[in-house]
């Protein structure tokens, strides 16, 4: 995972570098990590993803249904513009509304 990254900054985490194929399994398991550390209301930002393919949207959908479970809220912000197709394709559009309710 030399290439992609995932950290976290007080309430907000931070992804940089390709979300793909095959830089998902690595960060996981950091998100696994990092996920229960979080208040109940936080951001996963993404201004640093370089690239983003159907395996990284299916991490990024993982940590959002992780957080929905435990009552939390995952607002994503900094979203690009190459990842909003993919998530009009898979019906996800919904997740980038930062009023949704949690």
């Amino acid at each position: 995972m030399a290439d992609a990254s995932l950290v976290l900054e007080g309430s907000t985490l931070r992804f940089s570098g390709p979300l793909t194929f095959a830089t998902v399994a690595a960060l996981m398991t950091r998100g696994q990590e990092l996920l229960p550390r979080l208040p109940a209301s936080a951001e996963l930002d993404l201004s640093g993803a370089t690239r983003v393919d159907s395996a990284g949207v299916a991490l990024l959908v993982e940590f959002w249904r992780q957080r929905e479970r435990v009552g939390g809220r995952l607002v994503w912000t900094a979203v690009p513009e190459g990842l909003r197709p993919l998530l009009v394709l898979y019906h996800l559009e919904s997740l980038l509304e930062p009023d949704r309710p949690a």
